[in-house]
């Protein structure tokens, strides 16, 4: 009953977040429908944000969750694929993630258990359709930030959320909650994002 009443609420609090950040819908595409359970047939695809041209130092804070997830999702592309519009597919060095933003298995995973109406697809379906993608890298940010850690972020400056959620995104809940440091190389970078109001992604 505990567990039911968090997944309705984690739910709830990402719809939030898509609404809020003002992602328009459209269906999904047909290529990615083909085969499709009722259940998928029934989602709605979210389109792809878009990219953040300037890093303004002095901005939103996630009272502007449109300003805040493009912020956020820019941050982790520039770490994870130093800012190229790569494809879903792309396989990362050391085969465990995929994409712009480097998703692994395992966290579209995570999402599919916390979201009900993302639990019907698959790992390929992710993989082969863009707008799927990007809902499910916002849903991982939701779930990462807010379950897991717990953040109440509406009043943190945007370089503080993107500091937990950059962290949490390459070494997961169960690390980043132990303490671990990230690797100095990708923590560089991460600076490099934070400090720059001119890296165009």
């Amino acid at each position: 009953m505990v567990y039911h009443s968090a997944a309705v609420l984690i739910y709830r609090n990402a719809l939030a977040l898509f609404c809020a950040a003002g992602i328009a819908v459209s269906p999904v595409s047909e290529s990615s429908l083909r085969g499709a359970i009722a259940a998928k047939q029934s989602l709605k695809g979210v389109v792809s944000l878009p990219s953040v041209a300037c890093n303004d130092r002095h901005g939103p804070t996630a009272a502007d969750p449109a300003k805040l997830w493009r912020y956020l999702r820019a941050g982790i592309n520039y770490l994870e694929a130093s800012g190229r519009n790569v494809p879903t597919r792309y396989k990362h060095p050391g085969g465990k993630a995929y994409g712009p933003l480097a998703l692994t298995p395992i966290a579209i995973k995570d999402v599919k258990l916390h979201y009900p109406l993302l639990s019907a697809y698959t790992l390929n379906d992710v993989l082969s359709d863009n707008e799927l993608y990007e809902k499910f890298a916002a849903a991982y940010a939701e779930l990462l930030l807010k379950y897991y850690f717990k953040i109440d972020y509406s009043n943190m400056p945007k370089e503080e959320v993107f500091e937990v959620l950059q962290k949490g995104w390459f070494l997961g809940p169960t690390l980043y909650k132990k303490g671990h440091p990230v690797i100095a190389s990708r923590q560089k970078k991460a600076l490099e994002y934070i400090d720059s109001p001119t890296i165009i992604i």
